[in-house]
């Protein structure tokens, strides 16, 4: 945990797996092999070795006929996706747990991804007859191999897991149904929520128990949120009024202290609100 987060994190208990949709674990090989996700990865595998096998990048349209880059394209984006859903998963997590943006996060799997990925890459270049014989050669295949994880990986979280959430509704169907953002929180975390706060393409749910990462976008989330007894304070920030235990001033800026021990900034364009409220 980062040490500028730690200061307003007192009291939660870190949770070990992050959830979204009410499963275990975003971006993990159960993520991955889910048959909708399945289906849609596959399809998207077999788009981009469609287009490297068109392309021909890297020298292979060159070298290599329709049929061979076919097959070595293939193999190079099929083994390196399964490497991909074995080890970007962990650190994914390790670094959306401080908070971080998912770009960097996919970033960090990505130059781990390749090291593995670029023994797959050096084994195909045996294949056709041009193996890496220097260190040089070596180091621009494992560029070239991390560059194609990153941008593949990203594109497979935009149009794989993140449409899953967009399609699902965002209100309950039917009259006094809990709120339907609820179900998406793990059993040991309660339904007692206290704070949103939105993280790139996650939403970070706080409850009395602990708190857990949603993959959801945020604005989503406070439609799901219809029901509950609380308000919008910033535009990263919902806050319920039972966690509200005080407010403060620091740098002209005003703060809502929770009774977890946070501290939320109001912005501006939202304090009329919360005074006609009375929350200030």
């Amino acid at each position: 945990m980062q040490r500028g987060r730690g200061r307003h994190q007192t009291g939660l208990r870190e949770t070990p797996n992050f959830f979204a949709n009410g499963r275990r674990m975003p971006l993990t090989i159960r993520e991955w092999t889910g048959k909708t996700r399945l289906r849609r990865h596959l399809v998207l595998m077999a788009a981009a070795i469609l287009v490297f096998s068109y392309l021909g990048p890297f020298g292979t349209g060159v070298l290599l006929g329709p049929a061979e880059r076919a097959v070595y394209w293939g193999a190079a984006i099929s083994v390196n996706w399964a490497i991909a859903a074995a080890i970007m998963p962990s650190l994914a997590r390790r670094a959306l747990s401080t908070g971080n943006p998912l770009l960097p996060a996919l970033a960090l799997g990505a130059l781990a991804g390749a090291a593995p990925g670029t023994l797959v890459v050096w084994g195909l270049e045996h294949w056709v007859g041009r193996p890496p014989d220097t260190a040089a050669t070596l180091l621009y295949v494992y560029s070239c191999v991390a560059l194609v994880y990153l941008v593949l990986s990203y594109i497979a979280v935009r149009l794989v897991e993140a449409p899953e959430q967009d399609r699902e509704p965002s209100v309950p169907d039917g009259g006094g149904a809990p709120p339907a953002f609820l179900s998406r929180l793990p059993a040991h975390l309660g339904t007692d929520i206290l704070h949103l706060r939105m993280q790139d393409h996650y939403v970070e749910a706080h409850t009395a128990r602990g708190r857990e990462l949603v993959l959801l976008r945020f604005r989503d989330a406070l439609r799901e949120l219809e029901g509950l007894d609380g308000l919008q304070v910033h535009r990263s920030h919902w806050v319920a009024r039972k966690a509200v235990a005080g407010t403060a001033r620091r740098g002209g800026r005003t703060f809502l202290r929770l009774t977890n021990g946070a501290e939320v900034p109001v912005s501006r364009s939202h304090v009329a609100t919360l005074r006609s409220a009375g929350w200030l």
